[in-house]
């Protein structure tokens, strides 16, 4: 995602301390060093929330995982979405092209977005998203995780079939997030 970004570390800290939330950190933790994950990583700073709705602003904030594939997903989701900060402008460029192929987007859970744009944005999301987890889970990996999560079904969807729309949209406008 970024080359010329310095290395700093992921700040974790806890919202109440609870063992789901301690295991959480602990495994958070070893994906950090098992994984190379610095280069998605935008935002340094997570709290760790039982029962909480993920999100990415102003800090990233996830919930317990059962699974360390289905929290890598989470952390490289929740970091990808900081490119709607960083490039406000392109990503509104890149959802108006998405309208024109998916006229008909969702809007609430489970399977789109709280909202028609960020439905869209999240087109853009979970496709770098489930790319890198390709990177590091392989293919069937990936869409195995892809497939499972129950948030935002509709997106995921077109994620796995639809890579020949939405893949030219990322490379036109976010071409330095596909190296």
């Amino acid at each position: 995602m970024r080359k010329e970004q310095i290395e700093q570390p992921v700040s974790i800290s806890l919202k109440t301390g609870s063992d789901k939330e301690l295991a959480t950190q602990k495994t958070l933790e070893q994906l950090l060093v098992k994984y190379p994950l610095q280069k998605y990583i935008l935002c340094h700073q997570v709290v760790i929330e039982e029962g909480a709705r993920a999100h990415a602003f102003p800090v990233i904030a996830i919930s317990e995982r059962k699974t360390e594939e289905a929290l890598l997903a989470q952390f490289l989701h929740e970091q990808i979405y900081w490119i709607e900060k960083d490039k406000e402008d392109k990503m509104d460029m890149a959802v108006e092209e998405l309208k024109t192929s998916f006229p008909n987007a969702p809007i609430g859970r489970p399977e789109g977005a709280d909202t028609e744009k960020s439905t869209y944005r999240h087109l853009i999301v979970c496709r770098l998203e489930y790319l890198a987890l390709i990177e590091f889970l392989g293919e069937e990996g990936a869409r195995e995780i892809v497939q499972k999560n129950p948030n935002y079904t509709w997106v995921r969807r077109n994620i796995l079939e639809s890579d020949q729309i939405i893949d030219p949209i990322i490379k036109k406008y976010f071409p330095e997030l596909l190296n």
